[in-house]
């Protein structure tokens, strides 16, 4: 299972979800680029668009003490982009 999927299952009820941060300037990250959806993609906040103009990044995800690390594709609307803090942890 992904983080992404991992993200949804919290194994225990009660507890906080895991917070990570996002790394958008090291190896391997691309800076947001337009594309188009032709299928159904996940936004960060949570939104399935498609058949519209999006925007496509690849960061790294990190979670834990800073030691686990995971690449992934981000996709945001216009409006997620302007809204989208990336200084601050996010709490899944």
């Amino acid at each position: 299972m992904s983080y992404n999927g991992a993200a949804q299952f919290n194994p225990s009820p009660g507890k906080a979800y895991m917070e990570y941060s996002i790394i958008t300037d090291g190896a391997d990250c691309y800076p947001w680029y337009e594309v188009y959806a032709w299928w159904p993609v996940k936004t960060v906040y949570g939104e399935r668009v498609w058949g519209e103009r999006v925007f496509k990044r690849k960061v790294w995800v990190v979670w834990g003490t800073g030691f686990h690390m995971a690449p992934e594709t981000q996709y945001a609307t216009m409006f997620d982009r302007l809204t989208l803090d990336d200084t601050k942890p996010i709490k899944n």
